[in-house]
């Protein structure tokens, strides 16, 4: 029964969104950690493909 609620609770993302709105993040500084995601999945995507 644990095993379920732990999975729902992960898929519903209540910790994830909990941990982003512990403390306030200017506008710029969280288009900034975005852009540089964002970057860094393209870059592992494009490693994988061509491993």
């Amino acid at each position: 029964m644990l095993k379920r609620f732990k999975k729902k609770y992960e898929r519903a993302g209540v910790l994830k969104e909990f941990r982003k709105k512990a403390y306030f993040v200017k506008p710029s500084v969280d288009s900034r950690l975005k852009r540089s995601r964002s970057r860094r999945r393209a870059q592992r995507a494009n490693e994988e493909r061509n491993s």
